[in-house]
Formats: structure tokens, C-alpha cells, sequence
């Protein structure tokens, strides 16, 4: 009985142990959460913006969250990719659109040019639809 407890046991280890894995589980800098400590709009700081939008990159999924003054938090989702110096993100569930204001577009890629990317800090820039240039910096958190 021990003997089927303990196959049992490593089983579950290597299943928890390759089930969220992309490259080996290698993103590169990209892992982990990422505040956007600002956010400027055609050159000019977003004067609404407070500091409180964040990112979290794992595997091929990205979590945009935003908390609120009241602590609450609202989560986004989509999917992520990298070639170049060209960050993909789409958001192709209508559940996890972006929050409005922030610039990232609903359904369709939003294509961001990857200015600076290390393991402290990402500068990424947007053209968006409507020919605005959005510029998010972000700082690592965790």
C-alpha cells in the first residue's frame, strides 16, 4: 500500500512540475508582476493615471489587474508573445477586455515595441488605432 501511496506522490510531483511550462518554464525577464509606474500618451504624462495598473506575465497567459482605491482589484486576460523587439498581446475573450483608458485594444493584437526590457525594467511603446503613442514603463514588483 505504502508502495502505491508513493507512486501515487511522485506522479502527482511531475505533473505539478511540467504543467505551466513554456521554453523549460524560461520567459526570460518577462516572469513575474510588473507595476507600470508610468504612462505617457503623444509625450505627455497620463495626468489620470495613478500607478495603480499591472502586469503579470507566466508561460503564454498575461494578467492585467488594476486595483482600486477601495483595495479591490479587477483582473484581465489574455495571451502573449514575443518576436524581436515586438510584444503581442491579445485579448480574445470579451470576459477579460482591457480596462478602458489604458490604451490596449479589445479582441484585436495590440503590437508593442519593446524599447528596454530587463530584469528591473520594460519600456514598451504603442501606436494605437487612432495614431496616439503610448509609452508604458514598467518596474518589477516580484
Amino acid at each position: 500500500m505504502q508502495y502505491l501511496i508513493n507512486v501515487a506522490i511522485a506522479l502527482l510531483l511531475v505533473i505539478v512540475a511540467t504543467a505551466c511550462t513554456h521554453n523549460d518554464g524560461d520567459i526570460g525577464p518577462w516572469f513575474g508582476l510588473w507595476r507600470v509606474e508610468r504612462l505617457t500618451v503623444d509625450g505627455k504624462n497620463d495626468r489620470d493615471y495613478t500607478g495603480n495598473l499591472f502586469f503579470a506575465f507566466q508561460n503564454t497567459t498575461v494578467e492585467q489587474k488594476m486595483v482600486h482605491e477601495d483595495h479591490t482589484v479587477t483582473k484581465m486576460f489574455g495571451e502573449w508573445s514575443e518576436s524581436g523587439n515586438v510584444l503581442t498581446i491579445t485579448f480574445p475573450d470579451a470576459r477579460y477586455w482591457p480596462i478602458d483608458g489604458y490604451l490596449l485594444g479589445n479582441g484585436e493584437p495590440n503590437s508593442l515595441a519593446v524599447e528596454h526590457v530587463d530584469g528591473k525594467h520594460i519600456n514598451l511603446t504603442l501606436i494605437t488605432p487612432k495614431g496616439k503613442t503610448v509609452v508604458y514603463r514598467l518596474v518589477k514588483c516580484v
